[in-house]
């Protein structure tokens, strides 16, 4: 990756250490920062109110190099230009996407118009982190990373606004809103055109961090949901736990089976107690069957 040289400021950049950098301040905690809390503050060209602030938590520990990213494109921590020749921050940059219901698109720092950006690791951008891809997209207040397809993670970012499994697999997942809620929806009901440009253009119009350290919860987290979890793995698990399904009804009916054909008082006094298990949980586990998406009816019942 390119080394750049800022002429105004004579800061020399170098890109290509900084993912290296980013982790090892991970392992050892994140010495250098205040906190894990970022706002944005928004406000909407032509309107006199006051700007919307948002804050997020971001989720430095499990997505590292996309958290610290964005934490620093908040702070504006690094001096001179980012690679693409503009300043590393999101202050003055635009929310250039409305989806209504779903999502609110932003941070392109070089050109405003959802073509362009930049990172603190270049502007060729950054890779997917496995485990922000696992999350799921599944209510409002998310923070993700926009992209062009796998790998090509920069400084544009979306901001659910409810549900959006469209996302999932592929855009990964970076913190999440604590404050600020009753102003998405006020964002979210800006008028857009055909391509979702807002009527009025939304500016970031300040942005920084807030000492102290939250560590918001995680999203909920699904293979099967998750675009990475190939048709393979699928076909693999519902194999195993078909025939684990299968496994439980016969050892049901074979202990049925012998069980008929002791004396009545003999097997009276054999029944097994409530508490009584197979290898396969609870009483011959047949409910297990149930979890199998639309195979298997689980009519049989215990009548012992």
């Amino acid at each position: 990756m390119d080394a750049r040289t800022d002429p105004g400021m004579a800061l020399f950049v170098d890109w290509s250490s900084r993912k290296q950098e980013v982790l090892q301040q991970a392992q050892a905690g994140w010495p250098g920062l205040v906190g894990d809390q970022v706002h944005l503050d928004l406000a909407i060209q032509g309107l006199a109110e006051p700007p919307m602030r948002l804050v997020f938590g971001l989720f430095l520990e499990q997505v590292p190099l996309a958290a610290a990213n964005f934490y620093h494109l908040c702070a504006h921590s690094i001096d001179g230009l980012g690679e693409g020749g503009h300043p590393l921050t999101y202050r003055r940059s635009h929310i250039h996407r409305v989806e209504p219901g779903h999502f609110l698109e932003g941070g392109d720092i070089t050109l405003n118009s959802g073509v362009g950006g930049d990172s603190i690791y270049g502007r060729a951008g950054f890779e997917d982190e496995p485990f922000g891809l696992s999350l799921r997209h599944d209510s409002a207040g998310l923070l993700s990373m926009s992209n062009t397809g796998p790998n090509s993670n920069r400084s544009q970012f979306l901001i659910t606004l409810g549900p959006a499994p469209q996302l999932d697999g592929s855009h990964v997942i970076i913190g999440r809103l604590i404050s600020g809620s009753l102003h998405l929806e006020t964002l979210g009901a800006i008028p857009v055109d055909v391509n979702g440009a807002p009527s009025r253009p939304i500016i970031i119009a300040e942005c920084g961090i807030i000492s102290g350290w939250r560590r918001p919860p995680l999203p909920s987290s699904s293979s099967r949901a998750d675009k990475v979890t190939t048709k393979a793995e699928l076909k693999t698990e519902g194999e195993a736990r078909r025939n684990a399904v299968a496994e439980a009804v016969a050892a049901a009916l074979k202990r049925r089976s012998d069980t008929s054909d002791e004396p009545e008082a003999k097997r009276h006094l054999a029944a097994p107690s409530n508490s009584g298990t197979t290898k396969y949980g609870a009483m011959f586990s047949l409910p297990f069957a149930s979890e199998i998406d639309g195979e298997g009816d689980d009519d049989d019942e215990d009548d012992d």
